[in-house]
This record gives C-alpha cells, sequence and structure tokens, in this order.
C-alpha cells in the first residue's frame, strides 16, 4: 500500500521547531534589549537578527504546510493524463508523488511481465534453431537463424529485468520522501534554523525537503502524461503473449522420433515461425528505450532542476534579514 504523508502524526515535530523559533525570539528579544541599554551595538543587531529569524521560521512553517496541503487538495486537477492502473495506491491523484508512485509501480509490472514474455518466446527460438532433420546423408537445420534472435531476446529480457529493478528502486525512493521529507527533514530545518549557529544547516534541510517533495516529482507529472511507454510495453507484451500461447508445444517434441520433428518443422514452416519471432525483438526494444527514458534520462533532468531549486531556496533561507541593513545605520 502507497505511503501517505499525515501531517498531523508528526505535529510533535513542527510543534518543537514552533517551541525553539519561540525560545529562538525570546532570546533575541533579551539580546536586544541588553544590546540597547547598554549601548553594545553589535548585541543589538544580534537580537534583532534572532528575533526576525524566529518570527520568520514561524511563518515559513504555516506556509510550507498550507502549500503542502493545498498541493495535495488540487493536485488532481493539475495531473494532465489519467494515472495507469495501480491496485496498491489508493489514490494516485492526491499528491504529486502518488501519481508518481502509481506510474512506477505500473511500469515496474509491465516491465516484469514482458520479461517473463521474451524470456519464453527466447526458450522456444533457441529450442527451434536447434532442430535438425536427417534425410540420408543430408541434415538441415531449418531455423538455424533464429539462434542470434534467441540470444538477442534473452539480452532484451535481462534489461528488462534490470529495468523493472530500476523502477522498483525508484519507487521506493520516491516513498522515502513522501514519507520523510515534510515530517522529518522540514520540522528539523526548521529547529535547526532557528538557532545562529545552525541556520546553514538548517536552511539546507528545509531546501533539500521542498525541493524534493514539490519540485522533482511535479517534473515526472508532464512527464508520465506524454510518454508511451506502457503503450509500447503493452504492445510488446501482447506481441510475445500470442507468439508464447502459438508455439508453446515446441519444447514437448518427441525427439526420438524423426517423424514427429519433421512434421513439427513442416508446420512450422507453414505456419510462418520465422515471421512470426523476428518483430518480437524490434518491438520490445521500443518499449525497452522509452523505459529508460523514463527511468534515466527524465530524473537526471528533474534531479538537475530540483538541485537548482534546492541552491536558490537555501540561499534566500540562509540569508540575514536585518545584519546587511542595520549594519550601516
Amino acid at each position: 500500500m502507497q505511503p501517505s504523508i499525515d501531517l498531523s502524526a508528526s505535529s510533535s515535530n513542527f510543534d518543537l521547531a514552533i517551541t525553539a523559533a519561540t525560545i529562538s525570539i525570546i532570546i533575541g528579544g533579551i539580546l536586544f534589549g541588553v544590546g540597547l541599554g547598554c549601548g553594545i551595538r553589535r548585541l543589538r543587531l544580534l537580537g534583532a537578527e534572532e528575533v526576525g529569524q524566529g518570527i520568520i521560521s514561524a511563518a515559513m512553517l504555516g506556509c510550507v504546510i498550507s502549500f503542502a496541503l493545498l498541493l495535495q487538495s488540487t493536485f488532481s486537477s493539475l495531473s494532465l493524463a489519467t494515472p495507469p492502473s495501480c491496485p496498491q495506491i489508493a489514490s494516485p491523484q492526491s499528491s504529486p508523488h502518488a501519481y508518481l508512485s502509481c506510474n512506477l509501480a505500473a511500469l515496474e509490472q509491465s516491465q516484469r511481465e514482458l520479461a517473463s514474455l521474451l524470456f519464453r518466446a527466447s526458450d522456444i527460438t533457441g529450442f527451434a534453431s536447434s532442430l535438425q532433420l536427417t534425410l540420408g546423408v543430408v541434415s538441415a537445420q531449418p531455423f538455424f537463424a533464429l539462434q542470434s534472435v534467441s540470444q538477442q531476446l534473452a539480452g532484451a529480457s535481462s534489461l528488462l529485468y534490470i529495468a523493472s529493478a530500476l523502477s522498483f528502486l525508484e519507487l521506493e525512493l520516491s516513498n522515502f520522501i513522501q514519507v520523510s521529507a515534510l515530517a522529518v527533514f522540514l520540522p528539523a530545518g526548521l529547529l535547526l534554523r532557528t538557532f545562529f549557529a545552525t541556520r546553514k544547516l538548517g536552511a539546507a534541510a528545509m531546501a533539500i525537503a521542498i525541493a524534493a517533495y514539490a519540485v522533482y516529482p511535479l517534473l515526472f507529472t508532464y512527464t508520465f502524461s506524454v510518454s508511451g511507454t506502457q503503450r509500447e510495453l503493452a504492445a510488446a507484451s501482447q506481441s510475445a503473449s500470442s507468439f508464447d500461447s502459438k508455439f508453446a508445444s515446441l519444447p514437448l517434441l518427441e525427439l526420438d522420433e524423426t517423424s514427429a520433428v519433421k512434421e513439427k518443422i513442416d508446420e512450422l514452416s507453414s505456419g510462418d515461425f520465422g515471421a512470426s519471432a523476428q518483430p518480437l525483438l524490434p518491438s520490445a526494444m521500443r518499449a525497452l528505450s522509452l523505459s529508460l527514458a523514463d527511468l534515466i534520462i527524465y530524473p537526471l533532468l528533474a534531479l538537475a532542476v530540483s538541485i537548482v531549486a534546492a541552491f536558490e531556496l537555501y540561499r534566500l533561507l540562509s540569508a540575514p534579514i536585518f545584519l546587511p541593513y542595520f549594519s550601516s545605520v
């Protein structure tokens, strides 16, 4: 079952961040008052900075939670396409990560099914390529040319299993981000950002949490909405399934009966066995190339944009508020 982000379940983390912000405001007020009363300009500036940062941290907490709830409530109207069938995801269009997880789960299942069908087709074509008919001193292997097709189908099956594992890995990563970004990293970042000594570390944690939760999966919304990977996987699976069903009895030959081998070779020749096997590989490779684009190229682009967004957020969140202005006074 797809994990869901429950902000109320992690309220203790946010309460701790609010408490820290309150303490920071109190300490900042004391420092400002002491600095103002004693005429210590440096202490007055530090107190003003702490008060401002504490207020902004508390305001940020409310803004980010409101944004997360708004994103979850309005995402269904933002998604550009109906998600594929994914029974393990309760509400695929409830949030960007739910939509991403649904597509990754469906992709992983389709890749695994096609890999299994291609492996079976590789066994059938490999067996057919080994059939040898001997008539007197003359022997022939009518489907020997399919030996390379069998090896290529086996290779495509292995690559699809790897792509399936990559889909599952990215699915687990999405689940981890959805559960921990707002519930763990964001309040921890707010807590660290409240105090001067750990402000930059807290700003970095907050920037990573926001970019990972919002920017990264939103880019996949468009990617999976326009992607034709599922259609190609379904078409390749249908073609491979039809081939497997049609020639499933091939390895059940009685090889010690020459007549049985001859009859089967005649049957395969009349049934256009070679022509049926040839299209399997191009169809599978098209589906595989689209899968790798969805799982490697687009994630790298999304990661690059997310890193830029996180860096800009870090610069914004870690910047001082009053010190640059008060220092010139």
